[in-house]
């Protein structure tokens, strides 16, 4: 885990320092949903991101997330007063990805259409709390992601600028009794992205 965390701050101390001649870079908001195997259900996720663009056709940059999972589990019935009730038990899943990723952005297709179509891949870490009435554990393991979308303008002259993406994540996580929750799955968001500086 030591490696994967330094591997991460040493991926995030670089990307700052593209700032001093960064091209095209900007700040993401990013919110929507996704759909993790564990637990087979769909849940809330959201991200933001700091990207430097090393030219127009590259970015490198450090995602934050946070995922929220909700549901309520009937197994069990009581009798109160001659009748059956299920049991209602709540739980909650909380995640919190980080991610150093990497972003190729077509840019010729933006000059011709109006639109920044692009491909994204990031690795990292990331840790989920399980919350249950009858337990609580924390998960963490390392974590990767695929992605694509497109960005666009909502007006001209608009600073701020529309984007559009779906992806996939791999996260195959474990606590520290080395039981595992997989927290892969498909995800999908709608954000917008700030300009952090001019683009050539």
């Amino acid at each position: 885990m030591k490696h994967i965390v330094s591997a991460i701050i040493t991926s995030m101390l670089l990307t700052f320092s593209t700032a001093l001649f960064a091209q095209a870079s900007s700040i993401d908001l990013k919110f929507g949903a996704a759909y993790p195997d564990a637990p087979s259900k769909v849940g809330f996720d959201s991200a933001i991101a700091v990207n430097f663009g090393l030219d127009k056709y590259f970015n490198l940059g450090v995602e934050g997330g946070f995922g929220w999972i909700k549901w309520e589990d009937k197994a069990f019935a009581e009798k109160i007063g001659g009748m059956a009730l299920p049991k209602v038990e709540k739980a909650n899943l909380y995640s919190f990805p980080l991610l150093a990723v990497a972003q190729v952005r077509f840019a010729d297709v933006e000059s011709d259409y109006g639109f920044l179509p692009f491909l994204a891949g990031g690795a990292g870490y990331s840790w989920t709390i399980y919350d249950h009435p009858d337990v609580s554990e924390t998960f963490s393991g390392f974590t990767w992601q695929v992605s694509a979308g497109t960005v666009f303008s909502p007006g001209e002259g608009s600073g701020m600028k529309v984007m559009l993406e779906i992806g996939y994540r791999g996260a195959d996580i474990e606590n520290e009794d080395s039981y595992q929750l997989d927290m892969s799955g498909v995800f999908g968001r709608l954000g917008v992205s700030f300009p952090l500086g001019s683009a050539e």
